[in-house]
């Protein structure tokens, strides 16, 4: 992809208007990480920053990428906020904060054995700042229930019993305190259902739209359910999501694909190859 184009891309989302947090937030990140993968850090850090100012509990992988910015510019102070900030709020894991290879240049430094030794604590603040933790400890459980079922050896009607208790459950608990991003793969599990008309649907299809007309949710919600539902009726990709399945479910008009990924507030399909190395295909590569 010419590098014209890139440029171009970044000026289209820097000068957009009328955008919803996420997309400001969006439009930080990506540039963030661009200039960090160009090893810009300063301005990487930069942009991570603005984008911390419009929401700050979005994602802990761009607190950690955020970190190892300040990191490489000797700001360790600034990184040692950073990595707090993520724990604090978005509950980073701890396993994730021992395997972010990032990190691993710098790992000797005092700043990471200082934060291990107090990392309970920061979690422990996390959900002292939880405004219903017991919902949130309870969304948990209903995960870890769907996990055991699906690496246990359960039978295939036990496991759909357990969804349909699950599903169930989100309902009320989206009803009463709205809705919990960790409830998506409770969600995801209905997908076989998706776009048909049944008691799942009829209440989150709605409530979801309407959320995201709002600017309350993100754009891409709904993504890779359609992305799975054209797999699975016309075994095509619309979006590009399954970037390891290019050739066995190609790109509907390709040529167009980025402008259907910005449309659900997706980065550019480049972008993909860029950050996270993916192989795009060759007819994206020709335009």
């Amino acid at each position: 992809m010419k590098l014209t184009l890139i440029l171009l891309a970044i000026l289209t989302f820097s000068s957009s208007s009328n955008l919803t947090d996420f997309e400001k937030y969006d439009k930080y990140v990506w540039k963030g990480m661009i200039d960090f993968k160009d090893k810009n850090y300063k301005k990487s850090l930069i942009n991570f920053e603005q984008a911390f100012k419009i929401i700050p509990d979005e994602n802990v992988s761009e607190y950690f990428y955020a970190a190892a910015a300040a990191l490489n510019l000797n700001q360790n102070k600034k990184a040692k906020g950073l990595i707090i900030a993520a724990i604090k709020k978005t509950n980073a894991s701890e396993n994730y904060f021992d395997s972010f290879k990032e990190f691993n240049p710098f790992r000797e430094k005092k700043l990471f054995s200082k934060i291990k030794a107090d990392y309970a604590k920061y979690i422990s603040d996390f959900y002292n700042g939880l405004k219903h933790p017991q919902i949130y400890r309870e969304v948990d459980s209903l995960m870890e229930i769907d996990y055991k079922m699906r690496t246990n050896g359960s039978e295939w009607k036990e496991i759909s019993r357990v969804d349909s208790l699950n599903i169930k459950r989100l309902i009320e608990i989206t009803k009463e305190y709205g809705w919990q991003d960790k409830g998506w793969l409770i969600l995801w599990h209905q997908r076989g259902t998706y776009g048909g008309k049944n008691y799942v649907w009829d209440f989150f299809k709605p409530y979801i739209d309407n959320k995201i007309k709002e600017g309350e949710m993100r754009k891409d919600f709904w993504t890779l359910f359609e992305e799975e539902k054209s797999l699975i009726n016309y075994k095509e990709q619309i979006l590009g999501l399954y970037t390891n399945q290019f050739k066995e479910y190609p790109i509907k008009d390709i040529k167009n694909v980025d402008k259907r990924r910005a449309e659900f507030g997706l980065p550019p399909l480049w972008y993909m190859e860029k950050i996270y190395g993916i192989e795009l295909p060759i007819e994206y590569k020709k335009l």
